[in-house]
């Protein structure tokens, strides 16, 4: 990872400045629960934002459900930033006690996929009724 990466927790208006610089991310981005920055200098150059909710299952169990993971410029990719937000976020979980923490990623997003994978996520394919895989859950459970 980059020598000089931060990762902590967002501002409120943080958020606000990402969702008018990056206004199509408004449908998964919302008010309140888990905003993760990586900031180089004044910069930030990587997001997560996820939710804590019931597990949506006969469990009685909560789930923080991560949205959104990004690292925004591209040469940055692919040296630890997601990880490193990943793994503060699954520090949060740990310190609320949920069960697991959860996402989804398109079938065509390996970088996704392969991030899960290093995380030692599990990796479940949604299959469709017409038999095409149209993208994966992913969990790890914490207790």
């Amino acid at each position: 990872m980059h020598d000089k990466v931060i990762i902590r927790i967002g501002t409120d208006a943080e958020k606000q400045k990402l969702l008018n610089d990056y206004p199509n991310i408004k449908n998964v981005v919302r008010d309140g629960g888990y905003f993760i920055v990586a900031q180089i200098e004044d910069t930030i150059v990587g997001y997560l934002w996820g939710f804590k909710r019931k597990i949506p299952a006969p469990v009685e169990q909560d789930e923080i459900f991560i949205n959104i993971i990004e690292v925004i410029y591209t040469n940055l990719r692919c040296q630890g930033m997601a990880s490193s937000m990943l793994q503060k976020i699954m520090e949060i979980a740990k310190e609320e006690k949920v069960y697991q923490v959860r996402a989804y990623c398109d079938i065509g997003n390996v970088p996704s996929h392969r991030l899960w994978l290093k995380n030692k996520f599990s990796i479940s394919p949604v299959k469709m009724p017409d038999g095409s895989i149209a993208g994966s859950f992913v969990s790890f459970v914490l207790c």
